[in-house]
């Protein structure tokens, strides 16, 4: 069956099932249910779709509201006012309507009615999915004529909707597309949505309307991340040094105005991470942007791809290793969940390079490091960071076969105590990345170029050599590298910033 199908079946036909009052804790079974009565529609009426259903209901520390049609749930409130809309039922003829209500003691009130259900004047159904407070996922039937051409979704503030509102999404070409995530509404707002699907011979099929109120904002959550302030300053960006080179994207050098910001003293751990899976991160579309939510559902994605793979140190069982596998969405999405960002490049390389040593190029700022310990990769016969030794490495092997904890490596510090910003793991950041994008210039706090298809990664990790040619090479402060939003490898995590 189509994956639709399937999400449909779950979310309207879902049988909520109740095992009756409890009694208090004296058990006496003196209680006293929620009491609740259905105002509209009332019992016996014809109605239509979408059909208005509104509670009045009476008691203490009401948790939540269940609207069913026939014991199958289309709505839950947890707050008043208690009323919702009956997007549309399959059937036709005489249907049961019935709303329980919950306190915190579970004891449980019910009203029912019955209504009849007529002849429905739509030709598929759209149906709500998930939602959160600035977005919807909608889905609905697969188009199963000849001659697909598109999917085009509306959307009004009104009470109807038709395709002379707005258009917020279209789906060409596409027939197996059947889901249309929606961005950036208001929170606690209402809408009205409706899908009509087209063939190339110029027929149209219509959903019916489909009601949505989005929720409130919810809090974001606290990780205890130890976050280190770094001041505002002027530094040089990009591979400046008299000796050595860069790549062509390291060109030119150029100086960089940043204004003070807070970064991750480490790298988000696994044990961070995980409170994010806990706490149902990867199905609320509250933290996900309609590009990442889209690539989750479409790859049934749960967790990061090497989370709990023998194969690697990542998972429940090494909460102070960092996270891999993750992609850029899952990155973002995360920081969504604790109100914090990525940090752009120049934030990066400022952390990482720092401002000290001399100013060889007379711009009248000082270099900064190559590597966040110094100008060489091998210094004091000590290892800095975790990386891929090779036989004859100057200062042995680092001891890790692939990460290793975070902030292993003390004495590879940035000047400001950032750990790890070379090797163990690279890291992503928030900017799309362009090779020429230094030719610009870009001086006052640059958060990079406004589009592209791959975004930067920065600081090197674990399974790169020092090479021998030009020790830490690919460690460098100015490094840079890419990769696409949708891409994961079991080398790459992420830090965040507060701005």
């Amino acid at each position: 069956m189509h994956k639709i199908a399937l999400i449909i079946l779950m979310v309207m036909f879902a049988c909520v099932v109740f095992y009756g009052c409890s009694k208090d804790d004296n058990g006496n079974g003196d209680t006293v249910s929620p009491q609740l009565q259905i105002i509209t529609p009332q019992d016996g009426d014809t109605i239509s779709f979408p059909q208005l259903v509104t509670v009045e209901v009476s008691g203490e520390n009401i948790v939540e509201v269940i609207f069913t049609a026939e014991e199958d749930t289309f709505a839950k409130l947890q707050e008043s006012p208690y009323s919702t809309y009956w997007p549309f039922y399959m059937d036709t003829g005489i249907v049961t309507l019935k709303v329980y209500a919950r306190d915190d003691e579970n004891r449980v009130g019910s009203d029912s009615i019955v209504v009849f259900v007529p002849e429905q004047d739509f030709d598929f159904p759209l149906v709500e999915i998930a939602k959160s407070s600035h977005n919807v996922y909608l889905g609905w039937w697969k188009f199963d004529e000849l001659f697909f051409d598109r999917y085009d979704i509306y959307v009004s503030q009104s009470g109807s909707v038709d395709s002379t509102d707005e258009l917020v999404a279209r789906i060409e070409g596409r027939i197996n597309d059947t889901c249309a995530f929606i961005d950036n509404l208001q929170p606690e707002t209402d809408y009205m949505f409706i899908a009509y699907a087209y063939a190339q011979t110029g027929s149209c099929w219509v959903s019916n309307q489909l009601p949505v109120r989005t929720k409130s904002p919810q809090p974001t959550y606290d990780d205890g991340a130890e976050l280190i302030s770094i001041p505002a300053d002027t530094f040089t960006m990009g591979y400046s040094w008299s000796e050595g080179g860069g790549g062509s994207e390291e060109y030119p050098a150029h100086p960089v105005k940043i204004n003070s910001f807070n970064i991750y003293k480490y790298e988000v751990t696994c044990a961070q991470y995980k409170q994010f899976i806990d706490e149902g991160g990867y199905s609320d579309p509250e933290w996900w942007d309609s590009s990442g939510w889209m690539w989750k559902e479409n790859n049934e994605i749960t967790a990061p791809a090497q989370w709990n793979d023998p194969e690697f140190p990542c998972g429940d069982d090494f909460p102070n290793y960092p996270v891999i596998g993750v992609t850029w969405y899952e990155a973002m999405a995360y920081a969504n969940f604790v109100g914090r960002t990525l940090p752009t490049e120049a934030q990066w390389e400022y952390v990482a390079r720092g401002t000290l040593g001399t100013d060889e190029d007379s711009d009248g700022y000082p270099e900064g490091y190559k590597f966040p310990w110094g100008n060489e990769f091998f210094m004091d016969d000590e290892i800095h960071c975790n990386y891929l030794y090779e036989s004859g490495d100057p200062c042995g092997d680092d001891g890790f076969d692939k990460t290793a904890p975070v902030g292993s490596f003390p004495n590879g510090a940035s000047i400001f105590g950032a750990m790890d910003m070379s090797g163990n793991v690279a890291e992503w950041c928030m900017d799309w990345f362009d090779n020429t994008y230094y030719w610009e210039h870009p001086f006052d706090n640059p958060t990079g170029p406004e589009t592209g298809t791959q975004k930067s990664v920065r600081g090197g990790h674990y399974l790169l050599t020092a090479g021998m040619a030009t020790p830490g090479f690919y460690h460098r402060t100015s490094a840079r590298d890419k990769l696409q939003p949708h891409d994961s490898r079991y080398f790459i995590g992420f830090r965040l910033v507060e701005n």
